[in-house]
Formats: structure tokens, C-alpha cells, sequence
């Protein structure tokens, strides 16, 4: 009787497993679910994790950006003194010109016209 009650134990399990391997597609398809939800989720922590550089980066490359123009500037602002030191230096044409317009210092028998622009006209009446 042994024997019979054991083939009677395997033939309540037999159904059960049958029925696991009627459908095996579901099963499959469950697990490429999981696949790829586990993907997802890794993605999700890998975006997560490296945002906050790539946002730091682009903020970086952009006052970059930004100090290269005002970089670009200083060095033209320097072209032009060094030009105007050099005039200074070796100019004389240069150094008359320089001395009539800013000292208003004139030639014998020269007429200066000046034309001031509207900020040194509002400057002019608010100095008085």
C-alpha cells in the first residue's frame, strides 16, 4: 500500500505541473516583463545619479562661454592701449592730435567746431 499511496501523492502533484507547462509563453513573457523592468529601472537610477553632472556641466560650459567673451574683450581693450602706447611713444602727428582734441589746445589761425553728443549734454547740465 505504500507504493500506492506514493503514485497517489505523485499523481495530485502531476496535475499541478501540467497546468504550469500548458501555457509556458506566459511564464516567458513574465520574465522578459522583469527583464525589463529591472533594465528600466537600472537606467532609471544610472539618470538619476549622473543628472545632476550633466546639469553642472552645461552650467560650467556656459560661464565658459562667457569668460572667453569677456576674455576676448580685455585682450582687444589691450590691442588698443598697446596701439595707442605705441603712437605715443613713436607718433608726434599722433601726440598734436591727441593734445588739440583733449587739452583743446589750437594751431594759430585754426577754428574748432565741437559737437557734443546727447550723454554729454545731459552730463554737462547735471554737473551744473
Amino acid at each position: 500500500m505504500e507504493f500506492h499511496s506514493e503514485s497517489t501523492s505523485s499523481d495530485a502533484v502531476q496535475p499541478i505541473r501540467s497546468k504550469r507547462r500548458r501555457n509556458p509563453e506566459v511564464w516567458h513573457k513574465a520574465n522578459r516583463m522583469m527583464i525589463a523592468l529591472i533594465i528600466a529601472g537600472c537606467a532609471a537610477v544610472a539618470v538619476a545619479a549622473f543628472y545632476p553632472e550633466i546639469v553642472r556641466h552645461r552650467s560650467l560650459t556656459n560661464q565658459l562661454a562667457e569668460e572667453k567673451g569677456v576674455l576676448a574683450e580685455e585682450e582687444l581693450k589691450k590691442a588698443r592701449r598697446g596701439r595707442e602706447v605705441d603712437l605715443l611713444k613713436n607718433d608726434s602727428e599722433y601726440v598734436e592730435i591727441i593734445a588739440r582734441d583733449r587739452i583743446g589746445v589750437m594751431k594759430e589761425g585754426e577754428t574748432i567746431y565741437r559737437l557734443d553728443t546727447p550723454a554729454a549734454l545731459i552730463e554737462k547740465q547735471s554737473a551744473n
